[in-house]
């Protein structure tokens, strides 16, 4: 007998989360993870292809609104297509990925599943309280994460 109320019926697949990459980004031995809000400061991703050349690894991004816990964490196409062309300009093997649900559960299972060398991450200044009330992606991905973390404001 089928259950219809506990499984789940898709009648479409998921879309993919992949919105742009280079042709070899599969192929890379090494993976720096990038969290990028579309209003973090050029240092930022600046930080990041810094990191990629150095450890001569690939840049698997991740475009997000928001940091809260609490909040949808959207992004438009348009800016993650926009990464996708200036990490293109910089020569780097990457990926640009739009948001997910849950961003700080998206950045760590994408540096696990990579074995990612380093996380790079855009942090807002918030105060305790507001940090308290509606929590952090950023605090975490610190907490959990199994590779260094460097937050750039």
């Amino acid at each position: 007998m089928t259950d219809l109320y506990s499984t789940p019926h898709r009648r479409f697949p998921a879309p993919s989360l992949r919105v742009a990459a280079s042709p070899g980004i599969d192929e890379a031995e090494a993976t720096v993870v990038l969290a990028l809000r579309p209003d973090a400061t050029p240092a930022v991703c600046q930080e990041a292809i810094a990191a990629a050349r150095r450890e001569n690894a690939g840049l698997r991004a991740i475009v997000f609104d928001t940091d809260t816990t609490t909040a949808p964490s959207t992004s438009p196409l348009a800016e993650c297509t926009r990464l996708g062309a200036a990490l293109a300009e910089a020569g780097l093997e990457y990926e640009v990925q739009r948001v997910e649900s849950d961003l700080a559960e998206q950045v760590l299972d994408l540096a696990t599943q990579h074995a990612a060398l380093l996380i790079v991450m855009a942090a807002k200044r918030r105060s305790p309280v507001v940090k308290l009330l509606l929590g952090s992606s950023a605090q975490q991905v610190i907490l959990e994460a199994e590779c260094p973390v460097l937050l750039v404001k």
